[in-house]
């Protein structure tokens, strides 16, 4: 994490807890709270990556520290502001949070800003490791998105009828910023973003369903290039299919059960991609947990099928050495975007040490085909068979 964006949470937090304790005694509109994770991990691979852990002990993967600060202005106006550091050099630290909630009544509540885009089901509480039982959400599904932040626009309606709560949700906006793709971070800007969510929640059982999409722009000037020279030769479309941009979709279906004693918690989703360089996604996870506090241990199994739609070949060979090249290269680029699978299965457990602290153990079992896009959790550093474990140990605090 960049020592600057370090020292300046520490400043925070110090203000924070400064302040806390000063108004304490009395009610002030202007309240604070924070989050942290220490995150240390090892792969017994040292073919491979996961989530960023190589054959190395490491803490700077999935640790951060976030700070956020909620201003009521009046009954109905409220602005909300986090700041987030993180120690994985491919997130970037800083603002995270900015905006204003508006609520009229108590079932309608619109936000206007920065905010977090709710694709998933645990989307509000992707950093704050305390919110959920796993030390590392099942990433066959939550690596899928690109990005989790967007500027725009979000009303939220919750009604309840009886023992039945009913909750819809939908947003609008834009994200404009770098994401990282192709192994390289990309300038990336997504316009006409919108979705909308809906979930019912009977006693213990909770469904929800989403649905998301945009116009994606990815800056990939290489790709760019060689496709404007193929459309020089009249090879359209082989030319149209080096293009990642596009309308995106994104689906998403939950099922979940929680009382006291157990959980079961799925997820569902699939992404789509217009462009040729973007990839179809389809992904699940289910996990089950048992409750005897402090302690919780459970079991979750994850997947993840990504597929390119390749476009095969239409430069011939043999005619010429230039359009030799351009075959040769275009098939070379075919091969850097390959179909991959990959499987996760984990088994943990969490300790609530203090009401507000958590301690959690987790291994998770990964699997995956031979070939890996390099893109996303799993990462072939060179000769990876496919099979390694994943040993975290980890510190959740919320205050």
């Amino acid at each position: 994490m960049d020592l600057v964006v370090l020292r300046a949470l520490v400043v925070c937090l110090s203000f924070t807890l400064s302040t806390s304790l000063a108004n304490a005694a009395t009610p002030n509109p202007l309240e604070f709270s924070g989050f942290a994770r220490v995150i240390m991990g090892y792969l017994d691979d040292e073919n491979a990556e996961y989530v960023g852990y190589d054959n190395s002990l490491s803490i700077d993967q999935q640790s951060l520290l976030g700070l956020q600060a909620d201003y009521r202005l009046s009954e109905e106006i409220a602005f909300t502001g986090q700041v987030v550091g993180y120690t994985d050099d491919q997130r970037s630290s800083g603002l995270e949070w900015l905006y204003l909630t508006y609520t009229p009544n108590s079932a309608l509540q619109v936000k206007l800003g920065r905010q977090r885009i709710p694709f998933f089901n645990h989307s509000d509480s992707l950093d704050v490791g305390f919110a959920y039982p796993w030390l590392t959400l099942p990433q066959q599904v939550y690596d899928t998105a690109f990005f989790s932040t967007f500027d725009g626009v979000l009303a939220n309606y919750q009604f309840t009828l009886n023992d039945w709560q009913i909750n819809y949700e939908g947003y609008w906006g834009r994200f404009d910023d770098e994401i990282h793709l192709d192994s390289q971070d990309l300038d990336t800007q997504v316009i006409g973003l919108f979705g909308v969510n809906a979930s019912v929640s009977y006693r213990n059982f909770n469904l929800r369903a989403s649905y998301g999409q945009g116009d994606i722009d990815i800056e990939q000037d290489e790709a760019t290039q060689f496709a404007q020279l193929l459309r020089q030769f009249g090879f359209t479309n082989n030319a149209d299919w080096l293009n990642a941009n596009g309308l995106l979709q994104f689906y998403q279906l939950s099922a979940n059960y929680e009382d006291l004693d157990y959980f079961l918690r799925s997820e569902v989703t699939k992404m789509t991609g217009a462009g040729g360089l973007f990839a179809d996604i389809d992904s699940f996870y289910i996990s089950a947990g048992y409750n005897f506090y402090p302690y919780t241990v459970y079991i979750s199994y994850g997947r993840k099928d990504l597929h390119f739609e390749h476009l095969a070949n239409e430069i011939p060979f043999g005619v010429s050495p230039e359009l030799d090249l351009l075959a040769a290269t275009y098939l070379g680029i075919l091969d850097l975007f390959p179909d991959d699978e990959s499987k996760g299965t984990k088994i943990g457990i969490r300790w609530d040490w203090q009401y507000n602290v958590a301690l959690k153990a987790e291994m998770t079992f990964v699997e995956a085909n031979d070939a890996i896009s390099n893109d996303y959790a799993v990462r072939d550093l060179g000769g990876f068979d496919g099979h390694a474990v994943l040993y975290q140990f980890g510190l959740e605090w919320v205050f």
